[in-house]
């Protein structure tokens, strides 16, 4: 037994490969980067990139997935992985690693749609910055109010630096020749909040819209499991159930049903 905890503890890269999917995330695209570095450019860029007009007139979809895991030089992978690290880690512990992974991809796709528009069109579009820019938009959205020390110096809260920063990249994006794919960063914010709205958080911002307008013919929802829910606040089997779960497991392991189930009952029941 004890030379069975000496082999899994001490060896840290296989501890680190287990420990997360954002490590996964990283070491894939690190090794990328340096298989790459030994392969022609002139070939893997037009091949592995993303090219929307090759997308459309050649069929390269492929582009859309492949050109995430692409990186130029050292400072913009290192960039990426670092963001991607310092808000994908808490994005995973509290989702899940499979959540999380739809939601890397989803932020990826999204930047990969913006590109289509005009001033990126016949454009190279590699990195993973729209995945990075999406992880910094869903932790504004579950966490608007905590504070990131911008270049490790300005404290700037989180909802602010999102509004800043979508500020800049609508104003780059479309006037061109900067080089930076701007659009792709932010179609990844973009795709970031529209998946983050499930969050408790973000499912509150969103019924407030919902709200807003009641006048319209057709009543707009954006949580399709509403009904059950206030359903669920009525059953004190139910809400039995989710305490027990919290005893046994801890609150961290809760679905995010289950804690906005038990969020709304408790502003039903401390209501005055």
């Amino acid at each position: 037994m004890m030379q069975y905890y000496y082999r899994q503890s001490g060896n840290p890269f296989v501890n680190v490969w287990r420990r997360s999917l954002v490590n996964k995330i990283i070491f894939i695209n690190v090794a990328v980067f340096i298989v790459l570095l030994f392969l022609d450019r002139s070939i893997t860029m037009p091949a592995f990139s993303l090219v929307p007009r090759f997308v459309v007139t050649k069929g390269y979809v492929w582009q859309l997935v492949t050109y995430m895991f692409i990186h130029y030089d050292f400072i913009h992978i290192a960039l990426n992985m670092f963001v991607i690290w310092m808000f994908g880690t808490i994005l995973e512990s509290s989702w899940g690693s499979s959540r999380f992974l739809r939601f890397y991809l989803f932020c990826g796709l999204g930047g990969a749609v913006l590109s289509f528009l005009p001033p990126s069109f016949n454009s190279f579009i590699y990195g993973a910055s729209g995945a990075a820019y999406g992880a910094l938009a869903a932790f504004a959205v579950l966490y608007p109010y905590n504070e990131i020390y911008f270049l490790g110096i300005f404290p700037v809260k989180a909802r602010t630096l999102v509004i800043v920063f979508v500020a800049i990249e609508l104003l780059l994006g479309f006037s061109g020749g900067t080089g930076i794919a701007h659009l792709a960063h932010l179609g990844g914010m973009v795709a970031g909040v529209l998946y983050t709205r499930r969050d408790h958080r973000g499912w509150w911002f969103w019924s407030k819209i919902d709200a807003l307008v009641p006048k319209l013919p057709v009543r707009i929802s954006f949580d399709r499991d509403a009904q059950s829910q206030n359903d669920d606040i009525d059953d004190p089997g139910k809400i039995d159930s989710i305490l027990d779960k919290i005893a046994a497991k801890g609150y961290e392991n809760l679905t995010e049903t289950e804690k906005r189930i038990l969020e709304n009952y408790s502003r039903k029941t401390q209501k005055h």
